[in-house]
């Protein structure tokens, strides 16, 4: 009797234990826990025309910041005339400029004026009060960071919002002036480069969430007949803006090829014919209403979805992505470089050559390893 209560002992003993290391170890799995997401304080900012109201003050307006919405002349004063323009196809003229500093200058004119300016690799006063490398803590003592934005344009309020990945490498600050800059931190979170702009610019370019409100959408201005010499421009400023951003993170220049540039254009060409023979129904829906209806988004091929389309062309082993809509490539680049895992994808230390393919509003990057090139420019 003595021996069969000590089993039965023995046996509540291992059943607790069993059940003790199954609460310890399911419960992460039915009882996850919350991770708590530190975000800045919510405000809003509220514009219209000229002026701007903050539940906190604006900073003051400098540097490049100061010429938003300026004639073009005021640029030239500082800079000189443009060493390259070009028509953007929707409705202003790209404009490079020759900097002081071994960086990058450029800027969009909309009907004489400037509308956006956008810079990488230039420091001290063009960009005060930030500065190039500052991080965010560096930030933080200028400015603090408010995630969500109501926009009045044309007596239309718009609600945007930035998420906590905008926050942290793609913060939007806006100026006494009534003009707004959207700054792009690394994944290193060292501010790389600038894009000051004007109201309607940062509603057209649509680098945030769309919360409430219809912006004014970037319409073509030009016939299909007209964009080849337009993204040939394009394709040729987005190779020089990688390979300077390629030197600043210390790492050899892009190469190309004759060969490589054609796949790109041959890639547009196939997937945009019929791109319903690469997606599945939802996906291709998605597609649509980002490219038909000119929806607040954007659509990546998947990588599944890439090699599918890289097969077709017969390029299996080409690496590389696909994105729409693409409007501006400098500020498109300069938003890829600052995520982190899109800029992982420019980080590869062996050598590359890429190339680009613009068709209108549609980008494709394809990289291939040098040593499997053959007709090397």
């Amino acid at each position: 009797m003595k021996e069969h209560w000590i089993k039965k002992r023995w046996f509540i003993f291992l059943l607790f234990l069993v059940l003790a290391f199954l609460v310890v170890y399911l419960q992460p799995i039915f009882f996850p826990r919350q991770v708590q997401t530190i975000r800045p304080q919510d405000s809003q900012a509220i514009v219209e025309g000229g002026n701007t109201t903050l539940q906190a003050e604006p900073i003051a307006a400098a540097g490049f910041a100061k010429l938003i919405g300026k004639p073009e002349k005021e640029l030239e004063k500082q800079y000189g005339k443009p060493t390259e323009s070009y028509d953007s196809g929707y409705g202003f003229t790209i404009k490079h400029y020759q900097s002081d500093d071994p960086g990058y200058l450029e800027a969009s004119i909309k009907d004489g004026k400037i509308a956006a300016v956008k810079t990488t690799g230039i420091d001290g006063e063009p960009i005060a009060p930030f500065q190039l490398n500052m991080s965010m803590g560096d930030l933080a003592e200028i400015t603090m960071l408010y995630p969500n934005f109501t926009i009045v344009n044309d007596d239309k309020a718009v609600e945007i919002e930035l998420m906590e990945e905008d926050l942290n490498y793609r913060p939007l600050v806006t100026f006494d002036n009534g003009t707004y800059s959207i700054l792009f931190f690394n994944a290193e979170s060292k501010l790389i480069g600038v894009m000051y702009l004007t109201t309607e610019m940062l509603l057209k370019l649509a680098p945030y969430n769309l919360v409430q409100g219809t912006p004014p959408k970037m319409e073509a201005t030009v016939s299909e007949d007209q964009w080849e010499p337009i993204d040939q421009a394009k394709e040729k400023q987005g190779y020089q803006l990688f390979n300077l951003l390629r030197e600043q993170d210390q790492l050899e220049r892009y190469d190309t090829t004759f060969t490589l540039q054609g796949q790109s254009r041959d890639f547009l060409s196939r997937f945009l014919k019929k791109p319903a023979n690469y997606l599945e129904e939802n996906r291709y829906e998605n597609f649509r209403k980002v490219t038909e209806d000119a929806s607040n988004a954007v659509f990546m091929l998947s990588g599944q979805e890439f090699s599918e389309v890289a097969r077709a062309v017969e390029v299996p082993d080409i690496d590389g992505f696909f994105e729409t809509p693409c409007y501006d490539p400098t500020f498109q680049i300069l938003s890829w470089y600052s995520d982190p895992f899109m800029h992982n994808r420019f980080m590869k230390k062996d050598p590359q050559a890429m190339a680009i393919g613009i068709l209108a509003q549609n980008m494709v990057i394809l990289f291939e390893d040098v040593k499997a090139t053959k007709d090397s420019d």
